[in-house]
């Protein structure tokens, strides 16, 4: 069976214009013309477009896409598909990094709104101004406390249930632990991938008061990991609250923020 351009491209999600590229760079070999002049697709071509698109998809760059649809060509299934792992693993990487580097950003761009949010009335801006000077410095590398959530100005700075005397310098109750975190932008991604390591062999996910409970089956270790996992990201995130649960054959994790951190718990470990 033999499709037309438009058929071909439907078939697997894309728009024609987006086929023809792929052929125009070398992705696809261009077809063969039925003898009405119009591109004729059979099936291999179009199961190699689904293969193009998949991968495209997980945005691993083209050139790293071309390497792949040539080992496709030629390769049985199981060695393409460990070439795709080799390079999803480099997007791993990358992508963990970038995460770190948007860490530290968040971080910044906190202390950017919290200048701006004090800046004088009245006067024009001028040399010394906070609009001038509120980023003067590159995002930080070193450990640093990092505002997880951001409040509306008028609750933070309300003093309805806490006055100036009983807080602390932030103005925030001197037993609240702030919903921030401390660890350092170069130790996200392995803490990252840790959590993600650990969160894949959860058998169930569950909510309770406060936060989520996850349940995984026994295994040599995983109790330990767990409970290495939940004391170390404690440390650096002190608004957690976690509790480790053991029982013959079970082990479940229950993890719980403040109300203002719900979003956090649910990105982190699942609603």
């Amino acid at each position: 069976m033999t499709y037309r351009i438009a058929e071909a491209a439907g078939l697997v999600g894309v728009a024609p214009t987006t086929l023809r590229y792929y052929e125009d760079i070398g992705l696809l070999e261009k077809p063969a013309r039925g003898s009405n002049g119009y591109r004729a697709y059979d099936e291999d071509d179009v199961a190699r477009l689904r293969f193009v698109t998949a991968v495209k998809n997980l945005g691993i760059p083209l050139s790293d896409v071309r390497e792949l649809v040539a080992a496709y060509a030629v390769e049985d299934c199981s060695t393409v598909a460990h070439h795709v792992v080799e390079t999803v693993a480099a997007r791993i990487t990358e992508t963990q990094e970038r995460i770190g580097e948007l860490v530290a950003l968040a971080a910044q761009l906190q202390t950017v709104a919290a200048r701006l949010a004090d800046a004088p009335t009245g006067t024009a801006c001028g040399d010394g101004c906070p609009c001038a000077t509120v980023a003067t410095e590159p995002p930080p590398t070193a450990r640093t406390l990092v505002p997880l959530t951001l409040r509306p100005r008028s609750e933070s700075r309300g003093h309805d249930a806490t006055t100036l005397a009983d807080a602390g310098s932030d103005g925030r109750a001197p037993d609240a632990a702030p919903v921030a975190c401390s660890l350092s932008a170069a130790d996200v991604p392995d803490r990252v991938t840790d959590w993600q390591t650990l969160l894949a062999s959860a058998v169930r996910r569950e909510p309770v008061d406060g936060g989520t409970a996850l349940d995984f089956d026994p295994a040599p270790g995983l109790a330990a990991e767990v409970a290495r996992l939940a004391a170390a990201e404690q440390e650096c995130c002190v608004f957690f609250d976690f509790t480790v649960r053991m029982t013959a054959g079970h082990v479940r994790l229950e993890v719980r923020a403040p109300g203002e951190a719900a979003d956090v718990v649910a990105a982190m470990f699942g609603a």
